[in-house]
């Protein structure tokens, strides 16, 4: 007899447990010895578990720019992923953490900055890297509203600290009372007790920086390599192998006329170059790129995340180069090496879909930011800019013999510049400093923030979202493990809940694995999430898909799974189609629509309290695609529903006690989204696969032949 998870959906933040040690138990009863892989979920057919120019110019700035200690007593680190059993130790490896061979999941973030991110600190923020692991491990921390925060669920399992490269050393520096720093003018002005005087040199730095423009007073590599080397150091210091990861990285932050091609840069050890490449190095990805592979040559593996590609103007997946060149086999190989998974949730916005590239979606419009990064007043154009439609694009390629640069996986991150990670939306605390940190500010009433100046307007209030979460499945809650689930792309997102999902593909596939495990059925006869399907010459039957889902214990319950399919047609063109597979309730979908028949109702606005009749804790499903095709060129990805709950917009009013604003968001449906598993037809790996080695799909090398230089190149 399966196990059943104790899951209690929880909707007043009133009542909300704050102590890290207060979790819902695993799926698996809690026992420490099982597997933590979802077997013991149920087929979802059963029943539910119980201003002026200035002002203009820094907001535009402010839109430009992406984005430690001891943790207090009683946190703990892996506990908090509710598909994850404790971790023990392994008795045979001195101490070493175990490893599930069937996988665990684990959340974190992999976009975090501090004050020492120059527009960090040029909006107040004066807590530094120390605080974003205590903050990340359930420790309390200051914020520029005066009052302290923390996560009101558990703690995260990993983090990165991922300063801005560009400028890196100059905030730190001008913490310092005694840094030469603050006899640079530019510096000495902006941190001048005169507000105009102040001000008038943060509107210098952010027309710069919004415009990609070199302030060569500010451009110190001195700076840059010291504090690239204690931010190496702090991420070793906080590294705690099996309980809590704090990976090396960075941000890369070019951004030509305004159009977002920032990519965070991870590394799975701390063997890495003496200082960071940054945008004032070179503003084409593929120098980047190039400086990856001769790091990775001679260091540690080290992957790069796109992210805000909707505010990219279709730059970020495009079908060239930099110089406008067609994408040819060596730069496809290269980018899916080098930047294997893409970032799809975060405050300034989702890249996962757009109504007007998916139509048929009637959930795509889910938090919005339309505006180019550096010239909010612009918008982004749609292709090019969002991943599911790159995700297509790299299908056309190669069914038109060309090689495809976009078999990506999916994450989320916050891009948080105040040392934290605010996804939770009943517990908001802004993305920047003095711009958003207080509800008056976010929903623009009296004189908005501390500064004097206004993000969004005062019908919609600040339109940044609360952030997402990156979910991993991975052996164990270590660098090395974690590292090379995402670069397998065994990764997922969410916009914030800690929803847990698990996506497996394969043609021995059946739905009676749904009964027995489909983890141990997933790897033994299928590929999960991220992988690659080969159809055999001769064989007509479909993949099947297998999926489930567990809500987040805080959070509430789940609607329904979906699953998104795209294809190429005979014309060469990519198609796509959206299927509910699950739906709370266990009624099937309409077999014409291929929708649920659910009406989930929003919460109550004068509470925010959700109707306690609604959704279920856990979903699943074996899917086989009813106009599966033999030899097909397609990919498959599943995205899980909550039902609707309040945004942060909504509890920022009850707060205050003042209506809600007239355009602003008041609920909306939180999310999580799988990576693709692809199907290729008989014979693909002749088709475009390096010439250096002829061995299939570049993302899946181990990281002992990226560690090796086996796969490096002259430059």
């Amino acid at each position: 007899m399966k196990c059943r998870a104790r899951v209690e959906s929880i909707v007043n933040p009133e009542e909300l447990p704050i102590d890290p040690k207060q979790r819902a138990l695993d799926p698996f009863c809690g026992s420490p010895a099982r597997s933590a892989s979802p077997a013991g979920l149920r087929s979802s057919r059963r029943p539910s578990i119980g201003s002026t120019g200035l002002i203009a110019s820094l907001v535009a700035a402010v839109l430009a720019c992406d984005r430690g200690g001891d943790v207090d007593a009683g946190t703990e680190g892996n506990a908090s992923s509710p598909m994850a059993a404790e971790s023990p130790r392994d008795a045979s490896g001195e101490g070493a953490p175990a490893r599930d061979p069937l996988k665990q999941a684990y959340y974190g973030d992999l976009h975090v900055h501090t004050s020492w991110s120059l527009d960090a600190f040029a909006f107040g923020v004066r807590v530094g890297p120390e605080d974003a692991y205590r903050f990340a491990r359930g420790g309390e921390i200051d914020h520029i509203s005066g009052v302290r925060t923390k996560l009101a669920g558990p703690p995260l399992d990993f983090i990165a600290v991922t300063e801005h490269a560009n400028y890196l050393g100059v905030a730190s520096q001008a913490m310092s009372p005694e840094s030469e720093a603050r006899a640079i003018p530019l510096l000495r002005d902006f941190l001048s007790a005169d507000a105009k005087t102040s001000g008038a040199a943060m509107a210098q730095i952010f027309a710069h920086l919004s415009s990609d423009e070199l302030i060569p007073e500010l451009n110190r590599s001195d700076w840059a390599q010291s504090t690239w080397q204690e931010l190496i150091r702090l991420a070793d210091q906080h590294n705690r192998p099996g309980e809590f990861t704090a990976l090396v990285g960075y941000e890369y932050t070019p951004m030509p006329e305004g159009q977002n091609l920032h990519r965070n840069v991870i590394f799975r050890g701390s063997n890495v170059p003496v200082r960071p490449f940054s945008d004032l190095d070179s503003k084409h990805p593929e120098d980047l790129w190039a400086w990856m592979e001769k790091a990775r040559a001679t260091g540690d593996d080290v992957l790069a995340i796109p992210h805000n590609a909707n505010g990219s103007n279709g730059l970020m997946y495009e079908r060239v180069d930099s110089a406008g060149k067609p994408i040819d086999a060596r730069h496809a190989e290269i980018r899916l090496r080098n930047e294997p998974i893409s970032e799809i949730y975060q405050i300034k916005g989702q890249s996962e879909a757009h109504p007007a590239l998916s139509p048929a979606d009637e959930w795509a419009g889910f938090e919005m930011l339309e505006g180019l990064l550096g010239r909010p007043a612009v918008k982004s154009r749609p292709h090019g800019s969002y991943v599911r439609r790159a995700l297509m694009d790299g299908l056309e390629l190669e069914a038109a013999g060309l090689p495809n640069p976009y078999r990506m996986g999916m994450i989320g991150a916050s891009d948080s510049h105040n040392a934290t990670s605010p996804v939770e939306e009943d517990n908001f605390t802004g993305k920047l400093g003095t711009l958003d940190g207080t509800p008056e500010a976010r929903l623009q009433l009296g004189d908005g923030n501390a500064a004097g100046l206004a993000v969004g307007s005062a019908k919609t209030g600040s339109p940044f979202g609360s952030g997402g979460l990156a979910g991993v499945w991975a052996h164990s809650n270590t660098r090395e493990d974690l590292f090379d689930a995402m670069r397998a792309r065994e990764v997922f997102a969410t916009s914030g809940p800690r929803i847990a999902v698990r996506l497996f593909g394969g043609f021995d596939l059946e739905g009676a694995d749904l009964e027995s495990g489909i983890a141990a059925a997933g790897y033994e006869r299928g590929v999960p999430m991220g992988g690659v399907l080969e159809a055999k010459a001769g064989d007509a039957r479909p993949a099947t898909f297998l999926v489930e889902a567990i809500q987040d214990p805080r959070e509430a319950p789940l609607e329904r799974i979906q699953i998104v399919k795209a294809w190429v047609g005979p014309d060469g063109k990519a198609q796509e189609k959206l299927y509910d597979v699950a739906c709370a309730g266990g009624a099937a979908p309409d077999p014409t629509t291929h929708r649920c028949a659910i009406a989930s109702r929003p919460p109550d606005p004068a509470t925010c309290r959700i109707a306690p009749d609604q959704g279920q804790a856990e979903l699943s499903a074996a899917f086989t695609a009813p106009d599966y095709q033999p030899g097909e060129r397609s990919f498959y990805y599943a995205r899980v529903l909550q039902v609707p709950t309040c945004r942060w917009s909504s509890w920022d009013a009850l707060r205050l006690k003042v209506p809600p604003l007239p355009g602003a968001v008041a609920f909306l449906q939180e999310r999580a989204v799988t990576s693709p598993i692809w199907i290729e037809p008989p014979g693909r790996g002749a088709e475009w696969e390096s010439t250096e080695d002829g061995e299939g799909d570049p993302s899946a090398k181990t990281a002992a032949e990226h560690a090796s230089g086996k796969r490096a190149f002259e430059h």
